[in-house]
């Protein structure tokens, strides 16, 4: 067997969260001559992340700089996303600040990663003023992007900052998707803008949109919440 087997067993392994088996493997395949490659490395990395055990992920780190590998912006990504996870998000913008340092670009994912930890830590400002910078930076900006900005504003207590971005990136035509508009509806509702969120939910088929499981689910409770049971079921069927 090559690494490349190996490989493959350890993804797998991570994915169901048996990190230990997985390293276990790791350590065959180092006992036995093989030299793992820097995805493997961060595979093994972003198994324990998935756990929390964010301590042995930097051992792991350590082990593959110790290697002669360098840490590349997917690597990084994986420890700033582990640190995010469990709410370490100054460790994770530490990190996010040495790949700049280092003259590394930083993806697209990555921003988001951090976009997403600073507005679930309640840090809207920061987190705007990194969205800035992505922008700024001639980072592109995906849908998905947006629709963190979006989520976060609204649970930040900044619906109408939320509102008003959305209307924005209407006014200039930007691509959305169907889990930017569900995002929209969910965060109206949660201010109380039921009518607004029932006109947007009618808007969805006319931008070439088909609603989801979610956001189907996101109108029915919100309308039941609201004691417009009838509509609910109506919007059902």
């Amino acid at each position: 067997p090559d690494i490349v087997f190996f490989s493959s067993i350890i993804n797998n392994l991570c994915k169901v969260g048996r990190v230990m088996d997985a390293q276990h493997i790791f350590d065959l395949t180092v006992n036995i001559g093989l030299h793992p490659t820097v995805m493997v490395y961060s595979t093994l990395m972003d198994g324990y992340c998935l756990v929390g055990k964010m301590e042995k992920a930097l051992e792991v780190f350590d082990a593959m700089v110790s290697a002669g590998i360098q840490p590349n912006v997917v690597v990084y990504g994986t420890l700033v996303n582990g640190y995010c996870k469990v709410g370490r998000i100054d460790e994770g913008l530490r990190l996010f600040r040495e790949i700049l340092h280092k003259g590394m670009k930083p993806s697209t994912i990555l921003y988001n990663i951090i976009l997403d930890g600073l507005f679930q830590a309640g840090r809207k400002v920061s987190a705007l003023e990194m969205f800035h910078e992505m922008t700024e930076s001639g980072i592109s900006v995906h849908t998905n992007t947006y629709t963190i900005v979006l989520d976060g504003l609204f649970k930040n207590s900044c619906s109408n900052e939320a509102i008003l971005l959305f209307k924005e990136l209407r006014a200039m035509n930007v691509k959305i998707d169907i889990k930017t508009l569900t995002t929209m509806i969910a965060g109206m509702f949660q201010t109380r803008r039921v009518e607004e969120a029932k006109d947007l939910f009618a808007s969805i088929s006319g931008n070439g949109l088909v609603p989801s499981v979610v956001t189907y689910s996101v109108m029915m409770t919100n309308l039941i919440k609201e004691g417009l049971v009838e509509e609910a079921i109506t919007r059902e069927t």
